[in-house]
């Protein structure tokens, strides 16, 4: 049962979780996510100090959420051995930015693992390394002090991470511009809403084009509200 968890609270985690089928996940690959929020109505982004800790590629994928503990790491280790190829590490680390979360040899591992990334709502370490593994790494710092492995901790439960709630299987997408959280109901109307978005920005260029720099509608948008 997907319920069903090992171990007890502060300590536990779910080895099984539903994912969304691939070919779920690929309807929202091709948007920024500027376009997925768009096509959520503006909701469920996470804040602007979770960011690329250097310049990456766009990911998108199902996410394994994780709670870790201040300054110890012990749960996400363990997250290593739950995870498949093409899931997404979501970390609530608490916002903490005295201790990373983990640096470039968990890194590494999650690289051969097939983590596609990792988003961190904490501090993460190993600048250097993180270039040169090439993993997609988010995170709201970097800073150089490690923490310990006792600590408390939970996988697959919901997480908290840049203001969203993050449901285990949820798709995130990541790039330069930030990070959406698309709950796996909502994937084919999120994916609707975009591509209506984009229509509309269509025909935006297409009056652009035809030298109409201002939108067309403002002055109706002023009078509505008793401006002009």
């Amino acid at each position: 049962m997907e319920n069903a968890y090992i171990g007890k609270v502060g300590f536990r985690y779910r080895a099984e979780i539903t994912r969304p089928a691939l070919e779920r996940v690929n309807m929202l690959t091709a948007y920024s996510t500027c376009n997925i929020a768009d096509g959520m109505q503006k909701m469920y982004t996470m804040d602007s100090g979770i960011k690329a800790v250097c310049p990456t590629k766009k990911i998108c994928g199902p996410a394994v959420t994780v709670r870790i503990s201040l300054g110890d790491n012990l749960m996400l280790h363990k997250a290593l051995s739950l995870v498949q190829p093409g899931d997404i590490l979501v970390v609530d680390a608490q916002g903490c930015t005295a201790f990373s979360a983990c640096g470039g040899i968990m890194m590494l591992r999650m690289k051969k693992l097939g983590v596609q990334g990792i988003v961190v709502d904490g501090a993460v370490r190993d600048i250097e390394d993180i270039r040169e593994i090439g993993l997609p790494v988010y995170a709201r710092a970097i800073v150089p002090q490690g923490g310990g492995k006792g600590g408390s901790g939970e996988i697959n439960f919901p997480v908290a991470c840049g203001g969203v709630a993050v449901m285990p299987g949820d798709v995130i997408a990541a790039d330069d511009n930030g990070i959406v959280c698309v709950r796996q109901d909502d994937i084919e109307k999120v994916a609707a809403g975009v591509e209506a978005k984009l229509e509309k920005e269509k025909n935006s260029f297409a009056e652009i084009k035809a030298g109409k720099l201002v939108k067309s509608d403002i002055d109706e948008l002023l009078a509505k509200k008793g401006i002009v």
